[in-house]
């Protein structure tokens, strides 16, 4: 290990300096000797990041705030007012635990265990997509709408917009083509479910195979 000339005890750190007697000399060197500008100070051209002015309690202005609009002697009062069954933090709520309404509470589970609760939200997603797309297999047939295509499996099944505005329809919708059919009751009329193999030999208005066998 190379070690500082300045303390040959100590391992090296730039130009043949320690750590600390670096930071000296860095130190000395810079104009401002480590000062935090005064905003007097910045130049003409420097632009101030605007700052959020603190929030005026509406029963007494002149008072700080400190929640739901009052300063804190009457937050303290209305706190008080709202009787045993009520909400700590909104006192004209309801406590549901720890003297929280339903919202807090839900909020301070969440952030005690953030992981936990987005793992759970992941799954009850993945399970809310695979049942409406299970739906919209059982109602457009449960097999390939294509002639001769024997395909039952619905993993291998999808859906197919049989005037070819598909791309439309996602781009319009996004991620939320199956629940919009869903919403209009499962329209027949323009859709089909078909295999992804004839799905895609019919895109750009080509004929399946299976229709010329």
């Amino acid at each position: 290990m190379r070690m500082a000339k300045c303390h040959p005890d100590r391992p090296h750190q730039a130009f043949d300096l320690c750590s600390l007697c670096y930071q000296k000399q860095y130190d000395k060197k810079r104009p401002d000797g480590r000062r935090r500008k005064d905003p007097s100070e910045y130049a003409p051209n420097f632009r101030v990041p605007p700052t959020k002015p603190p929030r005026v309690p509406d029963c007494h202005p002149e008072r700080k705030h400190t929640a739901m609009g009052m300063c804190n002697a009457c937050y303290q009062k209305a706190r008080r007012e709202a009787g045993p069954g009520n909400a700590t933090c909104h006192p004209e709520r309801p406590a549901l635990a720890r003297g929280l309404c339903h919202a807090c509470y839900s909020h301070r589970q969440y952030w005690d265990n953030p992981e936990k609760y987005r793992e759970a939200a992941r799954e009850q997603g993945a399970a809310r997509r695979k049942r409406l797309r299970d739906e919209l297999v059982a109602e457009y047939g449960g097999e390939c709408a294509c002639p001769n295509c024997p395909e039952k499996n619905g993993a291998f099944l999808t859906l197919d917009h049989v005037n070819g505005d598909g791309r439309a329809h996602r781009m319009k919708l996004g991620s939320h083509t199956y629940s919009d059919l869903k919403r209009r009751g499962w329209p027949k009329e323009g859709f089909r479910l078909l295999c992804w193999n004839c799905n895609a030999m019919t895109r750009g208005g080509l004929t399946c195979p299976h229709e010329e066998e």
